[in-house]
């Protein structure tokens, strides 16, 4: 037992210093990828691809490296099956692709880093990171701007976000409820990160929804309706998740009646756009191509139009600085005011809800954006907060006067092996492109997919035309400051 021991400690040690060959031989010749961990923080468990990926690039001639790391998804040894290298050292590849940011110390200089930077709205947290990127002659490929013809993004984990920011703001409910005094079927939904896949936990939904339908949500609390705003990735896999449970759509100018008149057996979903509460300043109607030129032309009637009316509002839509606000900090204070509905049954052990607004699931994740009491981004490990509007703070509680609130900036990290599988499928078609790149050549020369080569953000020391912008934003934020 003890020599068998030895033997497998030897072969760590191997392991890590010389790393493992999988099934593939690769000639030295060929394009090198490397595939980081993730150290960001102790959640981050996604990759930008999976083994399945990984495989189809190694048949068709490149070679990858991939980083040791237990905390990943997919096993070492799933990649190495599928011919991929596993080894510390990554400085033999042109081409660095990971999820989140990379730390400074990281950066290896005159390569090709593809990763989400959350630096185009020259975010004060990152500017460090971009300076360390220019310095050192890296060229910075940033999925976020990986857009069509059409501006819609290409490679995205949207629709896990989605997924699981509906399955967590459940789970809130039903522990929301829980303190005003109403036990739900929301209870048995856990935390999107307690089910092994989506699959488990939307039949969890649908056991909830089982006891919906049969009556089962106290009459003090009213019907409940859920907002969702916009109709991209996000929402949809939001909705995918509340489908399972008894509902029905309603168009938004019938959000008051239902309020009032809806049913307690099943919940009710508005699917909210931009023309539904967006309007001219100057009165006139919505215009989507002017309003993307420019929003300071409009404001925003979501407050009062939409919002009295929502239990529950899951936010997915793309924030621009310059952009109309969903709900400012002195609207908020208008919609958490205490509620007077004598048409709803009510006694001291079935106590009617203090205000109709419960709980918000920003999964856009924009701290003092769209939803701007989000003054900070909640996280997988407290991924609650209460928001109370009179004092315009926030509380880790469920208890007391407020709305509850979750905004994970990493929602798909919870379920990282599908949310892995989908973004590596939308990532591999653009692949090949981005291997081209050479850190080292300039930027002009690199003959590439415009959608790959439209999302470069730095090369050549410097930021690329199309995001020089930054640059007089970080000046803007200096003079606010």
């Amino acid at each position: 037992m003890l020599e068998r021991m030895c033997k497998q400690q030897a072969l760590i040690r191997h392991f890590l210093q010389y790393g493992i060959r999988g099934q593939t031989q690769i000639s030295r010749s060929q394009h090198v990828i490397a595939m980081r961990r993730e150290t960001i923080n102790v959640w981050e468990r996604r990759a930008p691809l999976s083994p399945a990926h990984v495989g189809r690039l190694v048949k068709s001639g490149v070679k990858i490296i991939v980083q040791p790391s237990n905390r990943r998804a997919y096993n070492m040894q799933e990649y190495a099956d599928r011919g991929a290298i596993i080894q510390e050292n990554l400085s033999e590849a042109s081409l660095v692709v990971g999820v989140k940011q990379v730390p400074i110390d990281d950066l290896m200089p005159d390569r090709s880093y593809a990763f989400f930077s959350h630096t185009i709205k020259a975010q004060e947290a990152n500017m460090p990171l971009l300076d360390a990127i220019i310095h050192k002659n890296i060229r910075l490929i940033d999925y976020e701007k990986m857009v069509d013809d059409k501006g819609q993004r290409v490679v995205a984990f949207g629709k896990y976000a989605g997924v699981s920011g509906m399955i967590n703001i459940l789970h809130g409910m039903g522990l929301r409820l829980l303190a005003l005094g109403h036990h739900t079927p929301f209870m048995h939904i856990g935390p999107s990160h307690n089910y092994r896949n989506t699959e488990m936990a939307r039949q969890a939904v649908r056991d909830a929804g089982y006891e919906i339908a049969l009556g089962r949500l106290p009459k003090s609390l009213g019907p409940l309706t859920f907002v969702f705003t916009g109709s991209g990735n996000v929402s949809q896999g939001a909705q995918e998740v509340f489908q399972e449970l008894p509902h029905e759509y309603i168009e938004p100018e019938y959000l008051p009646k239902i309020a009032r008149q809806g049913s307690t057996s099943k919940v009710y979903v508005c699917v909210v756009s931009r023309d539904d509460h967006y309007i001219r300043k100057d009165g006139g109607k919505f215009n989507a191509d002017e309003f993307e030129e420019h929003p300071e032309l409009y404001a925003s009637a979501f407050s009062h139009k939409i919002a009295p009316y929502a239990s529950v509002i899951i936010n997915g839509i793309y924030w621009a600085p310059n952009s109309p606000r969903l709900i400012s900090i002195p609207e908020a204070k208008v919609l958490l005011r205490p509620l007077d509905s004598p048409w709803i049954p009510s006694s001291p052990g079935c106590p009617q809800l203090p205000h109709r607004l419960l709980a918000i699931c920003d999964i856009s994740a924009d701290p003092g954006g769209s939803i701007e009491f989000m003054k900070e981004c909640t996280t997988i490990d407290k991924p609650f907060c209460l928001y109370d509007a009179e004092q315009n703070m926030e509380t880790e509680s469920f208890a007391g006067s407020g709305v509850l609130i979750c905004s994970i900036d990493n929602m798909p990290a919870q379920i990282p092996r599908e949310a892995t599988d989908f973004f590596g499928s939308l990532l591999l078609p653009y692949i090949h492109d981005m291997i081209k790149s050479n850190a080292r050549t300039s930027f002009e020369d690199y003959d590439a997919n415009p959608v790959v080569k439209n999302a470069v953000i730095a090369s050549n020391g410097r930021l690329t035309p199309n995001y020089e912008y930054i640059a007089e934003l970080r000046k803007q934020s200096k003079l606010r400051r």
